[in-house]
């Protein structure tokens, strides 16, 4: 089983000096048979009709959501007004996950650099570090915390919406911030540094992706003095990785922890975004997100022998997402109940089918070197 390992842009520029990044042969059945110019435009459609959208749809949540904590820490802390509040949170934080799930399956570019995945959400999260630091900053609290500006040189894991989740809701799915206790004050405060560090860092991702710089302008401008890509050829290969890579994530980090044997709700914990019961909606979302990223850049169109696995991740993908839906919100209860786990675990299968599908053929097709995984390691 595969773990994170935080992969810098100067380690993985060294990766493809040294010749073993995404690069090779272009397919002999790419259209037209004009070689490396047919893949001039497969990272432009991804960034600009995929990446700036999403980044934009997420800054556009968070704003929401910001609103909606403010909306929260006002109200009494309980009555028909706290509990309109709650629910109001609950539903801007729903929405916002899963922006979240639609652009973090990217990671690369504007999203890679400056610890930005980090910082918009921890996870996955395997070792509690989220828990862990949140649990000591409740007991301890600190005033930088409560600033947006000063919240930013703290652990990237106090940051994003991993952090949010932690203080805002308890073990049992409900919306527990506006608790009328001792730690109410800091707790809110806190959050709303979360929200607004959160927004301003969306934007700068959508602004980093629409006017480049660093690692996108590189992906996007690839020539004979690029040491990340050298032709259309490598920069659309990049690209196409880091997207296997999230099918990995999903499939290895995810869905087989939760999937292991011991109690339901131990298990269930180990899910990004199970403590607000919103664990499933962000494995939809990111689902569609990696569809609907390869749809959008046209990696299956490059090679009409590989339309058909275009075809095959769409019909994949809806039944993934489809079994997902009909599922209860709290996880622990479907890891509780077998007919429910083996849903669960059928989507296990779909990742894996589509981790080979799309990680080996359709890469054979499209001449990308297999193999690089920024997951590997420890």
């Amino acid at each position: 089983m595969r773990s994170l390992r935080k992969i810098g842009l100067a380690g993985l520029i060294a990766f493809v000096a040294m010749g073993a990044a995404i690069r090779g042969t272009v397919a002999e059945g790419a259209q037209d048979g004009a070689g490396a110019a047919n893949y001039s435009a497969l990272v432009p459609r991804l960034v600009g009709d995929y990446a700036v959208p999403a980044a934009r749809d997420l800054e556009a949540r968070l704003g929401v959501l910001r609103d909606r904590i403010a909306d929260l820490c006002q109200a009494p802390g309980t009555g028909t007004a706290a509990d309109a509040a709650a629910r109001a949170f609950d539903a801007a934080f729903a929405e916002t996950v899963a922006a979240h799930g639609r652009l973090f399956v990217l990671r690369f570019g504007a999203l890679a650099e400056d610890t930005r995945l980090e910082r918009l959400a921890f996870v996955p999260d395997r070792r509690g570090v989220v828990r862990r630091q949140v649990t000591r900053l409740l007991a301890d609290p600190d005033p930088a915390a409560t600033d947006a500006a000063s919240l930013r040189d703290k652990s990237v894991a106090l940051q994003g919406l991993s952090a949010l989740e932690w203080i805002a809701y308890d073990a049992d799915g409900s919306v527990v911030l506006e608790d009328n206790d001792a730690g109410r004050a800091f707790r809110c405060a806190y959050a709303g540094a979360i929200a607004a560090r959160m927004v301003g860092l969306a934007g700068e991702v959508a602004e980093a992706y629409r006017a480049p710089a660093g690692q996108t302008a590189m992906l996007l401008a690839p020539g004979p003095g690029n040491a990340l890509a050298q032709d259309p050829h490598a920069a659309a290969g990049f690209v196409f990785q880091q997207i296997v890579t999230s099918i990995s994530l999903l499939s290895d980090q995810v869905l087989a922890p939760v999937l292991e044997e011991g109690p339901p709700a131990a298990r269930a914990a180990r899910a990004p975004f199970a403590r607000s019961h919103h664990a499933l909606l962000h494995l939809r979302a990111s689902l569609r997100g990696i569809g609907t990223a390869l749809r959008t850049a046209g990696f299956a169109k490059m090679d009409a022998d590989a339309d058909w696995i275009g075809d095959t991740l769409a019909f994949e993908t809806n039944n993934a997402v489809a079994a997902l839906e009909v599922l209860p919100s709290d996880l622990a209860s479907v890891l509780a109940d077998p007919e429910q786990r083996a849903s669960l675990a059928y989507v296990a299968l779909v990742l894996d089918g589509l981790e080979r599908t799309v990680g080996g053929e359709l890469a054979g097709h499209l001449g990308f070197q297999g193999g690089f995984n920024a997951l590997d390691g420890d």
